[in-house]
């Protein structure tokens, strides 16, 4: 799994911190694609999920971008 991070304000920390969120190892999905054609609609929906920025400190959601 591959993940984003950057600055960000965390309401609950109520501090700027580092923010996070898991991405889609494409790649990976890539070759099984590949390997089975089955697995493209799986990486479909996998890679349209909305992801959720993440406090690294506390785990919170309630995050802001900087």
């Amino acid at each position: 799994m591959v993940e984003d991070k950057q600055g960000g304000f965390c309401h609950q920390c109520q501090e700027n911190r580092v923010i996070f969120r898991k991405g889609t190892n494409h790649i990976l999905h890539l070759i099984l694609t590949i390997v089975t054609w089955v697995w493209l609609p799986i990486w479909i929906i996998i890679a349209m999920r909305s992801k959720k920025w993440h406090c690294a400190a506390c785990g919170s959601t309630a995050v802001k971008r900087i």
